[in-house]
């Protein structure tokens, strides 16, 4: 039994360490984004500001090359800009909210898997708390539901917007939205896998100690 729970004790550290390299690497995703889009941002600005400064092509030219290059002098740190720290908090609130629709007799699990592009996503329906039998991705904002959960509520009030804490779309769920996922349907399932063989080696382990 011992070595069953140390065993157990692994796999959480493994689940645990997991989540936090997929956590680090959307942040370092976001971070990158962010800083792209600013940049762009400012160079839009650099051309506007040559331009209106400029009469001539030569001298537009001339000018927007010694703003470029005053820009590109500068450094700004992302992670102190408020859109960075919103997207952090958002990251990190559907990972809360993940990791709380996964509980177990109060115990709080990590269930994120890694999908196609680096992305992770929770195994539990956001209504039900439970695991998805036939998980659907909503193509508005990426988060998933179980279908016959998502299907019941939407059938009643179309008027439901995604409810994975954290979720920016403000979007009213549709029948159109939804696309099957098949290869997180496929995780789910060697997860359960993996569940029942947990439980058999736990129920094989207290037999033995019986007959001892």
């Amino acid at each position: 039994m011992k070595s069953f729970e140390n065993g157990e004790s692994t796999f959480r550290d493994e689940l645990k360490k997991f989540s936090d390299e997929i956590l680090d690497k959307r942040l370092a995703m976001g971070e990158s984004l962010i800083r792209m889009k600013n940049k762009q941002k400012r160079l839009d600005q650099i051309l506007e500001k040559a331009a209106n400064e400029s009469n001539t092509l030569k001298q537009f030219e001339m000018k927007y090359a010694d703003l470029k290059a005053s820009e590109e002098k500068q450094h700004s740190n992302v992670k102190q800009s408020a859109e960075y720290n919103d997207f952090k908090q958002q990251i990190l609130g559907n990972l809360i909210a993940s990791n709380a629709s996964g509980c177990n007799d109060g115990e709080a699990e990590i269930m994120e898997i890694v999908e196609t592009g680096n992305t992770a996503c929770s195994m539990y329906d956001p209504w039900t708390k439970g695991l998805m039998l036939n998980p659907v991705r909503n193509i508005k904002c990426g988060h998933h539901y179980d279908s016959d959960s998502v299907m019941s509520v939407i059938r009643s009030n179309m008027s439901v917007r995604c409810p994975v804490v954290g979720c920016a779309s403000k979007i009213y769920i549709q029948p159109s939205h939804l696309q099957a996922d098949v290869a997180l349907q496929q995780k789910i399932i060697e997860h359960k896998a993996e569940q029942a063989a947990q439980e058999s080696f736990v129920s094989s382990e207290e037999d033995e100690n019986e007959e001892d």
